[in-house]
């Protein structure tokens, strides 16, 4: 199902009336904006999400067990990408999610995949979650930035952080994913991200069940870095 420019930009305009959103140009299966001070392009893909790309998001998905079966019959699929000239990532974020929920709104998409995390949502979820912090002046950086699980070194983490030039989270001793430590550290990054907490090596916070004593974690990357929060004694 090709885009309707004309029901898209009516959508976004009656959501976000003091963002600018206009049509620049359509060059074959791409349409191009300029929403506020960003670029964005849509482009209508006819052929099912590579499976390189559909495994590494349905392994991160550990909310939704049934998504590899609800995902497989897709035939097509949106690919929008946006950029931005003074390198505000966050607005950058805001920007194309305010384009995603619009375009979510118009289209028979069912799913959507913030491929930096890669979080994976379902199409309701994700309008209903953006439209409601956005009109609150929130980012809603829950739908961005992902949260996994590595079962064999009993560790929680979040996948997605770097985006925002910020230092990926490991939570260690971790038996599960329980929804308290998921809740726990979608709040944390919320804080950190929203420049509400920096979270300093060798200081001790407090989590759920337990105190976390925040140390410094080499990547094989060595261009990034990760925060390894460790259950600790409190001071």
């Amino acid at each position: 199902m090709p885009l309707s420019v004309e029901d898209f930009l009516s959508d976004f305009h009656r959501r976000w009336p003091q963002t600018k959103c206009e049509k620049i140009e359509e060059s074959g299966d791409c349409t191009y904006f300029k929403i506020g001070t960003c670029d964005v392009v849509v482009q209508l893909r006819k052929v099912s999400v590579p499976d390189s790309v559909t495994n590494s998001v349905l392994d991160a998905t550990l909310h939704w067990p049934g998504a590899r079966e609800d995902l497989s019959g897709h035939k097509a699929h949106f690919a929008v990408a946006a950029s931005i000239e003074t390198g505000d990532t966050v607005l950058l974020a805001s920007v194309l999610t305010r384009a995603l929920v619009s375009l979510l709104t118009v289209t028979r998409s069912l799913y959507i995949c913030w491929l930096n995390g890669p979080a994976l949502s379902l199409k309701d979820d994700f309008v209903d979650i953006a439209s409601e912090l956005l009109e609150l002046g929130q980012m809603p950086f829950l739908l961005w930035v992902g949260i996994g699980w590595k079962p064999e070194g009993g560790l929680v983490y979040t996948k997605g952080m770097a985006q925002f030039g910020a230092h990926e989270i490991f939570l260690a001793k971790q038996a599960r994913l329980s929804d308290e430590i998921a809740t726990y550290l979608h709040d944390l990054i919320r804080e950190v991200l929203a420049s509400e907490r920096i979270l300093a090596v060798g200081e001790t916070i407090e989590g759920p069940d337990c105190f976390y004593k925040v140390e410094k974690l080499q990547v094989r990357n060595p261009n990034k870095t990760a925060l390894f929060l460790v259950p600790t004694q409190p001071n």
